[in-house]
């Protein structure tokens, strides 16, 4: 039996052991058209010639698939058969153009995958915002609106004019946006707005600088719009600030500038791959507060460049992104980063970031942490059970000596013998008796 030609969406491979080329069509042919076919056991000219096929080839395939190409895909794969003849078909599509396939991107010419010249590779980010995802079409309709954060987003938008006030009327205004269309919700809309609690924000508290122990996580559910301010008051609640007396009046300061916060909270959640189960992430340890993005940052590209050059911002939801803007929740053209890094370079805060392959990680530097270290050694003769006390105290000052107990997994006379010493070193004192807290001193 013949199977026909080789073209821009059909590829034949006579066996599992050309697994290693099959990668690279599957990645060319996603760049070239988001879609393709391949079949294993099917000579080039189309003749089918079969492929042993178990569960566990099956299993590789799939594995090599997810472990090979970025971003990851959910191909289908199975045994069919031609005449008696087992092969085997994997199907899939794609719509996070550029895919690469170990790190190195392709595109389909013909029956042929090409490397991609850095310059074309450029225009792979340039979205046509016709056929964008966050346009297309959901099967939810008005209804399915939270209108709660509608409202929020609206007052907001029209108080900095950046949309005009026609009335506070929802199903209008979305239509109006381009967020519904024929009655129902753009991808955009359903994100920004769904009461259907579409996204999922993770958000922890470190005891130290490993991802080991807990003082406390949270995992909630929602849209964009609420999620976004969820983000922000979990580290204002969790970070350090600093009280002066200026001009008579009591002023508190956060050691991270609340605009730059805001603007990478906000950049997190509009320039996110929304079509696969990634969470966002708020991590928070001593020496940094980490905002993890699942959505990769353009290749090609760190944000220093965009501090550096003027360039455009790369949309990867530009629908989403419009409506953000409009409420002032994201700054257009690029310019967001700039600004970040020219508020954190005036108040003396680090900043770092992580590029990873499924997602972008941008991070402050805690530097009031490093700055107490720097002038206080002392914590350094502390073992890491006490530094673990220490934090949970600074987190929960009601903890008592039952609940530290508990945490640590300690007896009640160990945890009271760690609190007399931080108590002897002068890192923590007792305010009040039985209803009282602890104060963890900035010394």
């Amino acid at each position: 039996m013949n199977l026909g030609m080789e073209d821009e969406t059909l590829e034949f491979k006579k066996s599992t052991g050309e697994l290693k080329e099959a990668l690279i069509s599957i990645c060319a042919m996603l760049n070239k058209h988001g879609r393709g076919t391949l079949y294993f056991g099917v000579y080039p000219n189309g003749e089918v010639n079969g492929q042993g096929v178990t569960e566990s080839t099956l299993r590789d395939i799939s594995r090599k698939i997810y472990e090979s190409i970025t971003p990851t895909i959910t191909p289908i794969i199975r045994r069919v058969m031609f005449n008696d003849k087992a092969v085997i078909e994997v199907e899939f599509n794609g719509e996070e153009k550029p895919y690469s396939c170990n790190g190195i991107f392709y595109i389909r010419s013909a029956d042929e995958d090409r490397k991609i010249p850095y310059n074309d590779l450029r225009k792979l980010f340039e979205y046509n915002n016709e056929s964008s995802w966050d346009k297309k079409l959901t099967n939810y309709t008005f209804k399915d609106i939270k209108l709660d954060s509608f409202d929020k987003f609206y007052r907001k938008a029209t108080k900095c004019g950046r949309l005009k006030d026609i009335g506070n009327n929802p199903e209008m205004v979305l239509k109006r946006l381009g967020l519904i269309k024929d009655n129902y919700l753009t991808n955009a809309c359903y994100y920004l707005f769904s009461s259907l609690n579409p996204i999922v924000l993770k958000m922890a508290v470190f005891a130290t600088d490993e991802r080991y122990t807990f003082l406390d996580i949270r995992r909630i559910k929602g849209n964009i719009i609420d999620l976004m301010d969820e983000a922000e008051d979990y580290i204002k609640e969790k970070i350090m600030w600093k009280a002066e007396i200026i001009d008579m009046s009591r002023v508190e300061t956060p050691e991270i500038p609340l605009k730059s916060l805001r603007e990478i909270i906000c950049n997190s959640f509009a320039h996110a791959r929304y079509n696969t189960a990634t969470e966002h992430c708020i991590e928070i340890y001593p020496s940094k507060i980490s905002i993890y993005n699942p959505g990769t940052f353009p290749i090609g590209y760190t944000p220093e460049d965009f501090v550096k050059e003027d360039l455009h911002s790369v949309i990867r939801n530009p629908l989403i992104l419009d409506t953000l803007y409009l409420s002032e929740d994201v700054e257009a053209f690029g310019s967001g980063f700039k600004n970040v890094y020219a508020e954190c370079k005036k108040n003396h805060v680090g900043i770092d970031y992580i590029m990873g392959s499924l997602g972008f990680s941008f991070i402050f530097l805690r530097h009031n942490y490093f700055r107490r270290n720097k002038l206080n050694s002392r914590e350094e003769v502390l073992k890491e059970e006490e530094k673990i006390i220490l934090s949970f105290l600074k987190n929960q000052p009601k903890s008592s000596i039952g609940v530290l107990s508990n945490k640590m997994e300690k007896s009640s006379r160990t945890i009271q013998r760690m609190l007399n010493k931080l108590k002897e070193m002068g890192y923590i004192r007792r305010v009040g008796n039985t209803r009282g807290y602890w104060e963890v001193t900035n010394n």
